[in-house]
């Protein structure tokens, strides 16, 4: 039986690890970025960055043998024809632009057939993303946590024009990969689907209650990890890496 042919645009830190999920579940991938150093560096960071097929290894989740399949079943290139030729499907993840994104999607409008398009966006609206596609009842969103390798969650977005085959197709996907999955409706008027929002939400109390001399970060930090046992606080998690706006 010939193995499923999938697409994923964009070969940053989410790309990548989408990437190799999938490759690591059976797929063979190919990765597309817009020039050959950025395709290499995609390489470089799906197999020793962070997460990666070494650290897999180093682990014990994965033998060398099966890294060097893994690897085996995936290809870095800049032509986009080329990466979507014969896929089942294609999975977009550029930087968070959503005018990146709708060109990215008008590119793909012209180089595919009917297969359907996730866009990993962490927010934007389906229904503004599918609008650079002549037909958007193929477009949803795939929303993947990071570390994708790590994070079980995948929220799937369907605008009302998703066909229920492409959404249904995705949530069959998020099983394959043994992680779970949400599947939500568009809602236009706001970025972010659920656990973004949620998240935005306690971020914007905690720093009032800091702003107010109410509590410190670290007070905050501990009161929500011990009182709600989440794995690390708001304040905490900005300084691993995330941006707060």
């Amino acid at each position: 039986m010939a193995r499923q042919r999938a697409a994923v645009v964009g070969g940053g830190i989410m790309g990548a690890g989408i990437a190799q999920v999938l490759a690591r579940n059976g797929y063979e991938v190919a990765v597309r970025e817009i020039n050959e150093e950025l395709a290499d560096k995609a390489r470089e960071r799906l197999v020793s960055g962070n997460y990666g097929l070494e650290d897999a290894v180093e682990g014990g989740y994965l033998s060398e043998e099966e890294k060097d399949e893994v690897l085996e079943r995936l290809t870095f290139t800049t032509d986009l024809d080329a990466a979507t030729d014969g896929t089942e499907f294609v999975i977009e993840a550029v930087t968070e632009d959503l005018a990146i994104k709708g060109q990215v999607f008008r590119d793909l409008d012209d180089v595919t057939d009917d297969q359907p398009l996730y866009s990993n966006t962490s927010g934007f609206s389906v229904t503004a993303i599918a609008n650079g596609v002549s037909d958007p009842s193929r477009v949803a969103v795939t929303h993947f946590f990071n570390p994708v390798p790590i994070m079980s969650m995948v929220e799937i977005v369907r605008s009302p024009l998703t066909d229920d085959s492409v959404v249904e197709r995705a949530e069959s996907l998020v099983d394959e990969l043994g992680k779970t999955s949400v599947t939500i409706d568009d809602d236009p008027g706001s970025y972010g689907f659920i656990a973004n929002r949620c998240h935005a939400a306690m971020r914007e109390e905690a720093q009032k209650i800091v702003d107010e001399g109410i509590a410190t970060e670290e007070q905050v930090d501990k009161a929500l990890e011990e009182g709600y046992n989440l794995p690390v606080g708001p304040f905490s998690l900005r300084g691993i890496g995330e941006e707060w706006d």
